[in-house]
């Protein structure tokens, strides 16, 4: 009987899922097809009716108005480097102070974000499957969607950063033209801690990746490549974008401007027997997507909500928890070395890279992560961003893995996780863009009572 039903059931579906897997690791393969699926979902997303939903929505209350000061010369107080507010400035002074103003650069840097992704993993690993796959997940996820589509700064962290990486791996790569993309990377990591001081955090991805291509390919930069294009250079960018801040605000100078918003961040919240906003979350919840942020709500006529829900792609995070945890016990047992036995059977070259490969995800990870444990202010799910990026190239390495599997079943699985996750991000995207939905479809969505 049970041979029955798997002839009858089990099969089938697992044959259907083996030549999805094929369609899918096809298009991987294919650079032009594989990017034009990206660049659609994330442009698509990204720029869809950035004016639709109300003219403020969360933090949009600062900066949109931190970027009008600086066009109009007024002063001001932010509690953020202003790289970020000069961008958005851009943006209103193209297309004036409106949603679509004050939105549309944010919304460009999140969708060229995966695109930079893409580039990075391919040029960092030559896998065009983990690059596609990665790409992918970044423009599949509800946070980065929501963060991408209002007038917020926290995407530039991302965009900067990982473009950091992937000049990083430029230089260390193009010998002839080390010196102009090692200058490119001082500038983009420069760029990253510029709009938040924790773009700092991709130092430990550029000393991960120097490693590895010195292992590999024993290529590296020298002491004044160093020195000046990710010391001096990154410092002085730093420093050069507080002039038009401080033309406009002369009353305090540079240190002590510093020492106030050192104190702001210090203080927010610190000391509180309640937390300061109902949606402040622990640093250690962020992975398993226990609270995320409600950015807008409000009544429509005929018992409809509009909702904007700064949340993560439920199943993309969870499964991307799993996969952190099979990276770090594959880096603690190969350092132990007692690998398991698949791992032992493969040519030293390439375990040598799967070993990398995972030490990259995993430090960078933890950079972005682990810091936070030690904040006794008042966070949020949005401060976790820079490292579900990392979380998500994680997954997506082992679900490439699963791909190169000569097991039809095993191909089969990867695919299982890539369609559940692109499943997932269809069905909460109305809360993810602000569609309207019925007010009581509203708990069909609300899977954990801590999401509401």
């Amino acid at each position: 009987m049970s041979n029955w039903i798997d002839r009858l059931i089990i099969n089938p579906f697992a044959r259907s899922f083996a030549r999805l897997s094929d369609h899918l690791i096809w298009l991987s393969g294919h650079p032009v097809f594989g990017v034009m699926v990206i660049v659609f979902i994330a442009f698509s997303t990204r720029l869809w009716n950035l004016d639709g939903t109300a003219d403020i929505v969360f933090d949009e209350v600062y900066y949109p108005k931190f970027a009008q000061n600086y066009l109009h010369g007024e002063t001001l107080f932010d509690a953020h480097p202003p790289l970020a507010k000069y961008i958005i400035a851009l943006g209103i002074q193209l297309l004036g102070y409106a949603p679509l103003g004050y939105r549309c650069m944010t919304a460009l840097a999140g969708a060229l974000l995966p695109l930079v992704i893409y580039e990075f993993i391919w040029q960092l690993s030559d896998r065009r499957d983990w690059a596609w796959l990665t790409g992918c997940f970044v423009a599949l996820d509800g946070l980065l969607l929501v963060e991408s589509r209002y007038g917020l700064i926290n995407t530039y962290i991302l965009l900067f950063g990982m473009l950091s990486q992937l000049c990083m791996v430029l230089a260390l790569k193009r010998s002839r033209q080390r010196w102009f993309w090692t200058l490119v990377t001082g500038l983009m990591l420069g760029a990253s801690f510029s709009v938040k001081w924790t773009g700092l955090a991709y130092i430990i991805g550029l000393i991960a990746i120097s490693a590895y291509i010195w292992a590999s390919h024993r290529q590296k930069l020298n002491l004044p490549q160093i020195i000046i294009g990710l010391i001096i250079l990154p410092i002085a960018f730093y420093f050069l974008q507080w002039i038009p801040h401080l033309m406009i605000n002369p009353e305090r100078d540079i240190w002590e401007l510093h020492r106030q918003i050192f104190g702001f961040h210090q203080n927010l919240g610190a000391g509180k027997s309640e937390p300061i906003h109902p949606y402040c979350s622990p640093w250690w919840s962020w992975v398993l997507l226990i609270r995320p942020i409600a950015y807008f709500f409000e009544f429509r006529p005929n018992s409809m909500v509009e909702f904007v829900h700064a949340m993560g792609n439920p199943i993309l995070y969870w499964l991307s928890a799993i996969a952190l945890l099979i990276c770090l016990t594959f880096l603690i047992a190969s350092r132990l070395r007692f690998p398991p036995q698949l791992i032992t059977q493969m040519h030293p070259k390439k375990r040598s890279q799967l070993f990398w490969f995972m030490f990259y995800v995993t430090s960078s990870f933890a950079a972005h992560w682990l810091p936070w444990s030690l904040s006794k202010r008042c966070i949020f799910l949005y401060h976790y961003m820079p490292a579900s990026v990392f979380a998500f190239a994680a997954l997506s390495f082992l679900v490439s893995l699963a791909w190169r599997s000569p097991l039809a079943n095993i191909r089969a699985i990867g695919s299982g996780i890539f369609v559940s996750i692109a499943i997932a991000f269809l069905f909460w995207l109305p809360i993810y863009i602000g569609l309207p939905i019925s007010s009581s479809y509203l708990p069909v969505l609300m899977w954990l009572r801590s999401w509401i």
